[in-house]
């Protein structure tokens, strides 16, 4: 029994590492580092340093198949439409119907309000993947929206070997595609 009170007291009398002005409650359940009630509270009884450790790296093949599902969900509902409109109204030309993108709009709506809830767009949701920033906070939406999403279309209109450059690059050991080295960002299993 005086192992066990010896133990709560040199606890209690150790600082904390994150806020050295007060003592310490309890060890980090990860790697035993003393810790404050503030941390244990806000951070499931976790040091900051483990808390931001780096979570698993989502497989290759979840983040191409990710991609391929929102490629669909922002495709197909656009040329099921446009189909359907070229069968009613067969002499008009389908480019000069604007309702045709209209599915097109919605779905990134959708997507842009997935991203800023969870960092995840439906088809990484679906495989349980998400974007985070590389210090492991998350992504902003802009961030997504703009450098890992638009940068890279836009380049590959210009051209069009930057879309295969930028996908060879996942085969490094950080599975980073170009897109995430421009962003800062790195795709990782969800918890």
């Amino acid at each position: 029994m005086s192992d066990f009170r010896e133990a709560l007291e040199s606890i209690s009398e150790s600082p904390c590492s994150e806020h050295p002005g007060f003592s310490a409650a309890l060890a980090c359940t990860r790697c035993g580092t003393f810790i404050c009630a503030f941390c244990a509270s806000s951070s499931a009884g976790l040091c900051l340093r483990c808390l931001h450790v780096a979570p698993e790296l989502a497989p290759r093949r979840a983040r191409l198949a990710a991609n391929l599902v929102d490629a669909a969900a922002l495709v197909l509902p656009s040329l099921l439409l446009g189909v359907l409109r070229c069968l009613a109204l067969p002499d008009e030309a389908p480019t000069k119907a604007p309702a045709v993108y209209i599915p097109a709009l919605l779905v990134l709506f959708v997507q842009a309000a997935l991203i800023r809830d969870t960092g995840a767009s439906l088809g990484k949701r679906l495989l349980g993947i998400r974007v985070i920033r590389r210090d492991g906070l998350p992504a902003e939406v802009w961030r997504i929206a703009l450098l890992r999403n638009a940068l890279p279309m836009a380049l590959c209109g210009y051209c069009v070997w930057f879309g295969l450059v930028d996908a060879l690059f996942i085969v490094g050991e950080e599975r980073r595609c170009l897109h995430d080295w421009v962003a800062g960002t790195r795709v990782v299993k969800a918890p």
